[in-house]
């Protein structure tokens, strides 16, 4: 029975100090009552307790308002430094979209102009191409002209030598018997046919040449002196003559003509590529021009590229600091909040059961350690 009772009692005292336990289990609240518990050891009044836990609680106010005071300047310098280093980004993001539209417009302009410079390479090697055709057509037509006139010129002096036989009766030709003389016209013109077979153009001249031989062949039974068959090769002669001279003035006046032409043409196609060479020339001096621009440019944004980034991580680091401050802040600011609470709380309690207070206390201290076991406080159940 007398177990029972003391257990009744133990219960009803357990309760009554459950606010008090739950104060103790705080490592900060067991700390005020240990406070308590050396006010009350050494006799000071009761009301000095409250008057330190009154004080205790306005210091961690304060302190609090000066916590606070110093965030919202911190915060406020953050915001600042934030806000400049965004501008500050967003001056050298603006450069960077400046110098890309730079860049936008030269590129194009570079591939317009090395598209004008490769058409114009095209037409140049076109021309030069044309020009050498016409060259070798050129040269092609010299000698072939300078062939008729080789030939022309071997034909005049074929029957200008014949023409001499008979005109001049050198004396040498003279003392000749009259089938010698005409074997020697004969075989004269048997000759000169033979070398005109070998011509390249005028290869008409041999059947000609054969023709005289001929004549001359059927003649050796005539009178050489006295024959009319001399007056006849002679007017042959004569007419052969002008008709190479004729011909040959006609072969000159075409050469001439071919010559003119090809002067002429050439002389555009000079003009063309001198046209082009100097196109060519301002075209890569531009192009150079766009090269150098662009280089440069690329250079600036690769420059403003870098000092972005490094930028935008001053701005991120800076803002990775100012929520670390304020994070940091946030956790003091509660558990400073959390021991005001506290400290108020022990206060009220205090101030509202002073005797249980008071007697959680002292038999806290006989228990050496409180720390809320009911066992400690009572002592020993079993005792009478």
């Amino acid at each position: 029975m007398k177990i029972l009772v003391l257990c009744l009692i133990a219960l009803a005292i357990a309760d009554k100090f459950d606010q008090f336990r739950a104060f103790d289990e705080d490592e900060f609240g067991r700390t005020l009552i240990d406070t308590l518990q050396m006010q009350m050891s050494t006799g000071e009044p009761i009301a000095r307790f409250i008057e330190i836990m009154r004080n205790l609680e306005t210091s961690i106010e304060n302190e609090q308002k000066e916590d606070d005071k110093a965030n919202n300047e911190y915060q406020n310098q953050c915001t600042e430094d934030i806000k400049v280093l965004q501008q500050e980004s967003a001056n050298l993001e603006r450069r960077t979209v400046e110098i890309q539209s730079i860049l936008d417009e030269l590129e194009p302009l570079r591939s317009y102009k090395q598209g004008q410079a490769d058409a114009k390479n095209a037409w140049k090697v076109e021309i030069e191409k044309k020009l050498a055709d016409l060259v070798k057509k050129r040269e092609t037509e010299k000698a072939e002209f300078d062939k008729k006139v080789e030939e022309h010129d071997y034909a005049t002096f074929v029957i200008e030598t014949v023409r001499r036989m008979f005109s001049d009766k050198s004396q040498s030709f003279l003392q000749l018997n009259n089938e010698s003389q005409w074997s020697k016209v004969r075989d004269y013109f048997i000759n000169a046919s033979e070398q005109a077979k070998k011509f390249e153009i005028k290869k008409s001249y041999s059947k000609i040449f054969n023709v005289l031989a001929e004549i001359a062949n059927s003649a050796q039974a005539e009178d050489f002196q006295n024959s009319p068959t001399v007056n006849r090769i002679v007017n042959l002669c004569d007419l052969m003559l002008k008709q190479i001279e004729d011909s040959k003035a006609l072969e000159t006046k075409a050469e001439q003509k071919r010559l003119n032409m090809f002067m002429l043409e050439k002389g555009n196609f000079d003009k063309d590529l001198t046209s082009l060479n100097n196109a060519l020339a301002q075209l890569t001096a531009a192009i150079l021009s766009l090269d150098n621009r662009i280089q440069d440019q690329k250079r600036d944004l690769s420059d403003y590229n870098a000092r972005l980034a490094a930028k935008n991580k001053q701005s991120e680091d800076r803002g990775g600091e100012c929520r670390e401050k304020a994070y940091n802040y946030q956790l003091t600011r509660e558990k400073r909040e959390q021991k005001r609470q506290l400290v108020s709380q022990i206060i009220g309690a205090f101030s509202a059961n002073q005797r249980d207070f008071a007697e959680y206390v002292k038999l806290r201290g006989q228990a050496g350690d409180f720390r809320g076991k009911n066992f400690q406080i009572l002592g020993n159940p079993t005792e009478d």
